[in-house]
């Protein structure tokens, strides 16, 4: 999911509506995961019933954010959200108390925060809501962040059994939410993407790239390093084959294709060493952020980065 929801939001994505100057007047917004797990235990009691519970007891008292995110992801259906929560009873039941440590992480993502707006002054937010998502992910809308935070609550104690290969392998800490966030705003700050693929995986590599400038972490997206690293030039050959053309599908968004061996979403990974080779030929740093930022000929600025010419004088 997560990745094909993210990415398909990210063809139309725009700003936030609230667009905040100061990183101290962003808020960081965990009621709705309050009242997620004060409705989880009526919903479990009687799982037939479980999205009465959760439409009363949840989506009737949820945030801006939330509200937003029940509509684009459930089409305000709350029988195919409980569905999401119900199939994965152990790992739900092994996972409260890291959901809930969320908002320890607030002083972290105000950190990574400052240090992007010292990277890129020009650079504004908005606000976080933190949610039970039923693994549909996270994404910018105008009420803000909205951030499902199943896939950060792995931890001592979690029962994965419940978990596809690939929600396992994306499964991350609660320490790896300033990773996610910062990704994720960075989606606000940049420009539109280009209908092709160089352009959608630049556009990731860069959030991950920038992200890890201002957090020091990937997140579980360092998974894809792992494998891109001992494969570099063959996966840029075969990058090279499909950038200009639209089709994502081996690239970007896809789940299916992952395998004990070889990881999805490899367009994250050549996506970032185009904007790590960039960054490192810049003599000004802040300046190459800036550059990325605002980069709007994606063609262009793989040119500048000298990525290909790499690969292309060996």
């Amino acid at each position: 999911m997560r990745r094909l929801l993210l990415f398909c939001l990210l063809l139309t994505i725009a700003c936030t509506n609230t667009q905040l100057a100061q990183v101290e007047e962003v808020q960081l917004v965990t009621t709705d995961l309050d009242n997620f797990w004060a409705a989880y235990p009526a919903a479990m009691r009687d799982t037939a019933q479980a999205y009465r519970v959760f439409e009363q007891q949840y989506f009737a008292k949820g945030s801006p954010g939330l509200l937003d995110y029940y509509e684009r992801r459930f089409k305000k259906n709350p029988v195919l959200f409980a569905r999401r929560i119900t199939k994965r009873p152990r790992y739900y039941a092994s996972i409260r108390n890291h959901m809930l440590d969320v908002a320890g992480q607030k002083p972290q993502i105000l950190a990574a925060f400052r240090r992007l707006q010292a990277l890129y002054p020009a650079a504004r937010f908005s606000n976080i809501y933190f949610l039970a998502g039923g693994f549909s992910g996270s994404t910018a809308q105008p009420p803000g962040l909205l951030i499902g935070t199943e896939h950060v609550a792995y931890g001592p104690g979690v029962d994965t059994s419940e978990l596809t290969q690939v929600e396992r392998n994306r499964s991350g800490l609660v320490t790896d939410i300033p990773y996610v966030v910062t990704h994720e705003m960075i989606h606000n700050v940049q420009q539109r993407a280009q209908d092709n693929l160089l352009s959608y995986a630049t556009r990731e590599g860069m959030a991950d790239f920038i992200a890890e400038l201002v957090t020091g972490s990937l997140g579980t997206n360092a998974r894809l390093h792992t494998y891109g690293n001992a494969h570099e030039q063959q996966l840029w050959a075969a990058f090279r084959r499909e950038m200009r053309g639209s089709h994502i599908q081996n690239w970007l968004a896809n789940a299916p294709q992952e395998t004990p061996d070889k990881p999805c979403d490899l367009g994250y990974y050549v996506g970032y060493k185009i904007c790590e080779s960039y960054y490192a030929k810049a003599t000004n740093k802040q300046q190459a952020v800036a550059d990325m930022l605002s980069t709007t000929d994606f063609s262009n600025f793989l040119q500048q980065s000298g990525y290909a010419q790499k690969w292309s004088e060996q």
